[in-house]
């Protein structure tokens, strides 16, 4: 069940007092105020959607004679072919179900993690793909929290341990070669991120993961550097973001150390990407 609301947008229709005491009274005999939000629960959200793609419909929305929905764009494949009539059939504007649709607000699925969107039924799936409220895991192991990423980077902070550092800062970062993981967290925002590494085969590899909702994807950039006597190896990479973090060998974009390189310094720089969505202070790289 989905809860919904019904916003009605032509309240002016509803202006005549008299009309308004006569006929706009409750269950309880108490006047209803007009353009007043109406909750409704949705017991078969499918219902919202285009009978063709089964995506949200949003206007203009189109019925066959035998009342299947569809959206513009599966009208226009169609070629006026309903496909869940398999035979030819007449496609009417449905300006009823356009008022409907027009009329309805949904909440975030994240509201209980503190988001406080209310959106129109088709726009809301798009939303709750960059909610920034999105429920994220805690990186230790040992702990099962799951919460909005505000709430966890706070948490962290109180009841874990981790290698505090600020954006566009270069630090040096000791790694043993028996450590899987460091978790790194920002000493502002508390964002955390994740060193990973391994020992395989032919030296040692090193990549950068961020515990984070999708809207931090392309976000930040990081820069691993390992000098040595011998040599200086350096990469730049955008860390994989995901909500729920889990230990791994570092498999893809990743410093390798040859074995021969011994003795090294590993050292670490993040900032926030240049979007307009962030902003950071300092001379980057």
């Amino acid at each position: 069940m989905v809860p919904l609301e019904v916003v009605d947008s032509d309240s002016d229709s509803n202006s005549d007092p008299q009309r308004l005491e006569a006929e706009d009274k409750g269950a309880d005999g108490v006047p209803e105020v007009a353009g007043e939000a109406i909750p409704i629960v949705a017991t078969d959200p499918d219902l919202l959607n285009c009978s063709i793609c089964h995506y949200p419909l949003c206007t203009p929305i189109f019925l066959c004679d035998d009342g299947h929905t569809s959206c513009y764009t599966c009208l226009i494949r169609s070629e006026n072919k309903c496909p869940s009539c398999s035979v030819p059939k007449g496609f009417k504007h449905c300006r009823g179900m356009e008022k409907l649709i027009a009329s309805l607000r949904v909440e975030c699925k994240n509201k209980k993690f503190g988001c406080q969107e209310i959106l129109m039924n088709h726009k809301r799936a798009k939303h709750e793909n960059i909610c920034p409220h999105t429920l994220c895991f805690c990186p230790d192991s040992s702990c099962g929290l799951a919460a909005s990423c505000k709430l966890l980077y706070n948490h962290f902070s109180r009841h874990h341990s981790a290698i505090q550092f600020v954006y566009n800062a270069v630090f040096n970062l000791r790694v043993e070669t028996t450590q899987k993981h460091v978790i790194l967290q920002e000493r502002n925002e508390k964002v955390i991120f994740i060193v990973n590494h391994d020992v395989v085969g032919h030296g040692r590899v090193f990549n950068v993961d961020c515990v984070g909702p999708d809207t931090f994807k392309n976000g930040f950039v990081y820069r691993l550097t390992v000098k040595s006597m011998d040599a200086c190896l350096s990469m730049e990479c955008v860390p994989e973001v995901s909500t729920k973090w889990k230990e791994h060998t570092p498999d893809n974009n990743y410093l390798t150390i040859p074995s021969r390189i011994t003795g090294f310094g590993l050292q670490v720089c993040i900032k926030k990407a240049q979007k307009e969505s962030w902003s950071f202070k300092g001379n980057g790289f």
